[in-house]
């Protein structure tokens, strides 16, 4: 028979105070309710957050478990300031704002929630600071490491599908390689550890190494982007929105989740008494969430290379991030629900900082089921140290009194005691406010100091060179195999990789800035060049903005329709950059002859180019021309 004000916890089978959930390991004494879940699970209250459901898409408690309800309300306030500065600097079209918002947003308020919750007292500084050097320095690494060779993979012929190795390279194992180097830092800093392990300790170590590499490895992608001015008129506002999209709210939180989860994991340790207790379920459920985990980041490079829309590319973003948030509160909460807890000491009272209950200090609250160590190490000193003091037996019907919680269980009555500090959303508005205008303010200058002005033409002396270009005769010519068309194409030893298939001729460029030119042939069924141009474009390219048309086209010396058109393209691993696309069609005998580039966008000027004014922007069409009219169709007489 239990003694008085305590009962026998069916599961456990331990005697603990008589309140709504077991002291000892979480679950509900009361009657199992429908939502409840299995007693291992107990997913009608989320163990940092009983108020919550553990189904229930609450991103405070997911990412800052370890926040009292005041404080969730502080940093949700503060995750909104976030998401309206990006909002702010995406609209004015300000990339450098953009840039600092979206790569140091995040992790800015990650610091303020290790200031709220403890951990630069709780843990050690030097582990902190390794873990946060390490993110940078792998992040900064990695970026530079891969950004070219992912640069060069965006001049994809025109009409091709997506060739296996790029999926293989830049969908896959890029990312793979990103999550892998974004958990080295929790892997050193957890074989270096020494003392204490918990959980959440764990959390924090591995989301602060993911959020600084990510921080890091964006900001070293995006750095070209501080050259295009301190205001960029010529991007496309929807093109803008998915960045910030991607960059600032996708990528941040999909690293947190994964490096959090990892960290959680790792740090995690069952006590002696439940070491075979539901040890299938619980196994077999972390590694089902670590599964997963690893997926979503896979299919983060999948959704870059698949010529997705870009507005469907950050849905797709965000339903993997939305994902990935859920398997870290699950996993969260399974941590907390099933490892090594405190002793419990039924007869002392302690303030739950949760529900502000008076309760026995207990592993679990015995009123509202949350983990005493969802909160800091020291804020348990603190309570500990300084106990809630009976003022009253009972206390009056009806009477209110400002400081005073009611008792719970075996401690009724009345009882003061002291509540924790809060930090304001004042101080957490002014910290962030601050810190990001000061960088952004930087990063804006240093911006307008590297922007360079349009090139200005003054002829003389810049009025062109003559064309200098060996004969295209001598070139190897093109036959197709059908025999409807033939073309001159870049001899062997040029400084070309040439490629040939029955319809055309793709000749990617190995020198200088790249690029992929292609020659080839299309059936017109009915339909004229300018239809034909802008198919193909929107076919490889859905979300290009035509510069310009160019004027008075002709493929091999038949009139036609040719555009220019631009593309900067998105993804959580791609690198910014600013592609340039030409396309030139002609239509004969319901054939169509087309002539296309893609490469790095580069302005031509005095120094650059031909030396004449060009609005082609692009390295590979100082050669392209004298391909474009060597086509002739069947029939045409020899030339």
């Amino acid at each position: 028979m239990s003694a008085p004000g305590m009962t026998e916890c069916p599961i456990c089978q331990t005697d603990v105070p008589a309140g709504e959930y077991c002291g000892q390991c979480g679950v509900p004494l009361a009657e199992h309710r429908s939502g409840d879940g299995p007693h291992w699970l107990r997913a009608r209250a989320f163990s940092a957050a009983p108020g919550q459901r553990l189904l229930s898409p609450a991103l405070t408690s997911s990412l800052f478990p370890r926040l009292n309800p005041r404080a969730r309300k502080v940093f949700l306030m503060g995750l909104g300031l976030l998401a309206a500065a990006l909002v702010a600097a995406t609209l004015l079209r300000m990339p450098a704002a953009l840039i600092t918002v979206a790569s140091l947003g995040l992790p800015l308020l990650f610091v303020l929630y290790l200031r709220e919750s403890d951990a630069f007292r709780d843990l050690p500084r030097r582990e902190l600071a390794l873990t946060a050097a390490l993110g940078v320095v792998l992040g900064v690494g990695w970026a530079l490491l891969t950004g070219a060779a992912v640069a060069r993979s965006y001049g994809v012929p025109l009409g091709a599908g997506i060739a296996a190795e790029r999926i293989l390279r830049d969908g896959i194992a890029v990312p793979l390689g990103s999550m892998l180097l974004m958990l080295v830092p929790a892997l050193v800093t957890r074989w270096s550890w020494r003392g204490e392990r918990e959980a959440l300790d764990g959390y924090v170590i591995g989301a602060l190494g993911a959020l600084t590499f990510t921080a890091a490895a964006n900001l070293a992608r995006l750095a070209p982007q501080f050259t295009t001015g301190m205001i960029n008129r010529v991007r496309p506002l929807d093109g803008l929105l998915v960045e910030a999209g991607v960059r600032g709210v996708a990528m941040p939180l999909t690293a947190a989740a994964v490096g959090g989860l990892i960290g959680t994991a790792l740090w995690f340790t069952r006590p002696p008494t439940k070491v075979h207790q539901h040890r299938v379920f619980v196994r077999a459920i972390l590694v089902v969430i670590a599964v997963v985990v690893v997926a979503i980041y896979a299919l983060l490079g999948v959704v870059d290379v698949a010529r997705l829309p870009q507005l469907v590319q950050l849905a797709l973003h965000l339903t993997l991030t939305g994902i990935a948030l859920f398997a870290l509160r699950v996993g969260l909460h399974l941590a907390l629900l099933h490892e090594v807890q405190d002793d419990m000491h039924a007869d002392e009272p302690i303030l739950c900082v949760e529900c502000n209950h008076v309760v026995p200090d207990a592993p679990f609250c015995a009123m509202c089921g949350a983990a005493m160590r969802a909160c800091s190490r020291r804020s348990l000193r603190d309570r500990r140290a300084e106990r809630p003091v009976r003022l009253a037996d009972d206390a009056r019907a009806g009477e209110v009194t400002v400081g005073l919680l009611p008792g719970y269980s075996i401690h009724s009555g009345t009882f003061e005691a002291n509540r924790p500090p809060t930090t304001s959303f004042r101080t957490v508005a002014l910290a962030l406010g601050v810190t990001i205008a000061v960088l952004a303010v930087g990063l804006v200058g240093v911006s307008g100091l590297l922007s360079e002005p349009p090139p200005r033409y003054v002829c003389p002396p810049d009025c062109g060179d003559p064309p200098m270009n060996r004969a295209v005769e001598i070139n190897p010519r093109f036959t197709a195999a059908d025999g409807v068309f033939s073309v001159s194409y870049p001899a062997a030893g040029a400084a070309y990789e040439v490629t040939t298939t029955d319809d055309g001729v793709t000749a990617v460029l190995q020198a200088g800035d790249g690029g992929t030119m292609q020659l080839f042939s299309r059936p017109a069924q009915g339909r004229s060049a300018e239809e034909i141009a802008v198919e193909l474009v929107n076919e490889t390219f859905p979300d290009t903005k035509t510069a310009y048309e160019i004027p008075n086209t002709m493929v091999g010396y038949q009139p036609g329709y040719g555009l220019a058109a631009d593309l900067w393209p998105q993804g959580a691993m791609s690198s910014s950059s600013r592609m340039r696309i030409i396309v030139m069609v002609a239509v004969k005998n319901d054939v169509a002859l087309i002539a296309g580039a893609v490469g790095p966008y580069r302005a031509f000027g005095p120094d650059f180019g031909s030396g004449k004014p060009s609005a082609a922007s692009l390295q590979l069409a100082l050669d392209m021309g004298k391909y474009v009219n060597s086509f002739s169709w069947r029939g045409d007489p020899p030339r």
